[in-house]
């Protein structure tokens, strides 16, 4: 654990570098969550904030804002800003504040995200005002999945605070994952695989294939578990990630997911995730996921989506909640 890497680092000379800030959570009572991004991509000139309040059902409330940017990133070691969205370090690996006070999109069914805009229905959203401020306190130390001049990490925590929509007050009190990366970023398929067919509804004609699935989970204050797993050559989805007992954290290997699908369609309905732990602990997780809020990256020659996933899981008879996201890469066809 390093306190600077809190802060932001040297930028290298990848024209892709990106540092970013992620974090989200999941209320196990009312099933209100959130899920907020915030990249700073200086090769670029521009920050950009994407943050999605899921409101139960398929209801979710949308935000995206840009600023521009210069090249030496710290300079906004202090200044977390992109469009509404405000985060703060108030104690490091311990409290961090997300704040977000604008303008957001009331969208009733999320599925319409993997739409083309211009063959979105009229009034496919209601405007609405979002004012949000919760509190994210750390509960274990963070797990690295790499360190030095390209680095991730990811923390699991407990989330207080409140939500306001249009005058609706929402009190949240849930468990959620935060990650910290810096390094070059693609958000492309790259050699890892992609999903060749489809149109630019996102909707393909053959079975989905995700090149990426990353995952969190908590199941209360004393068990989470998080990581990712790339698409193999033979097309499983495998990998490695941190499982969390009582704020211990260890390995987590071997990871296997796989899921199934909507027809016809690259909305995920479950998934079931096996690994085993450092300590040698086996390890099988069912996923029911409650909605998908879709969000699209457009990319030469289609887009890249990454869908996230709000999901109930089940572990040795506990139940939890976390976040199943799926990258696919869809092609156009106009």
């Amino acid at each position: 654990m390093n306190i600077a890497d809190e802060r932001m680092h040297p930028v290298g000379d990848a024209p892709a570098w990106s540092e970013s800030y992620y974090f989200n959570f999941v209320d196990p009572v009312s099933k209100v969550a959130m899920f907020t991004r915030m990249g700073f991509r200086p090769g670029d000139g521009w920050a950009d904030g994407l943050h999605v309040v899921y409101l139960g059902g398929d209801r979710v409330a949308f935000t995206y804002g840009r600023r521009t940017i210069g090249k030496n990133l710290t300079d906004y070691d202090r200044d977390l800003i992109a469009g509404d969205l405000a985060i703060q370090c108030l104690a490091p690996f311990k409290h961090w504040q997300i704040r977000y006070q604008g303008p957001a999109e009331d969208i009733s069914n999320a599925a319409i995200l993997l739409e083309r805009k211009k063959m979105r229905p009229e009034g496919w959203f209601k405007p609405a005002q979002l004012d949000m401020s919760v509190d994210f306190h750390g509960i274990s130390e963070p797990h690295y999945a790499a360190a030095g001049t390209r680095g991730h990490f990811e923390q699991t925590g407990r989330v207080t605070g409140t939500i306001r929509l249009s005058g609706q007050t929402i009190h949240v009190d849930g468990y959620g994952v935060r990650d910290k990366s810096w390094g070059p970023r693609d958000w492309g398929a790259g050699s890892s695989g992609s999903s060749t067919s489809g149109s630019a509804t996102a909707r393909n004609a053959g079975d989905p294939a995700p090149f990426v699935n990353w995952f969190s989970m908590n199941f209360g204050p004393d068990l989470a578990l998080g990581g990712a797993a790339v698409r193999q050559a033979d097309g499983s989805m495998r990998g490695a990630g941190w499982f969390n007992a009582d704020g211990r954290n260890e390995e987590l290997t071997d990871v296997l997911i796989t899921t199934s699908y909507r027809p016809d369609s690259i909305w995920h309905t479950e998934v079931h995730l096996t690994g085993r732990t450092q300590s040698g602990r086996a390890l099988d997780i069912k996923g029911r996921v409650l909605t998908v809020c879709p969000t699209k990256i457009p990319m030469r020659g289609g887009a890249t989506f990454v869908n996230e996933g709000l999901a109930e899981f089940t572990l040795d008879g506990k139940t939890g909640y976390g976040i199943a996201e799926h990258w696919h890469a869809v092609k156009r066809e106009d």
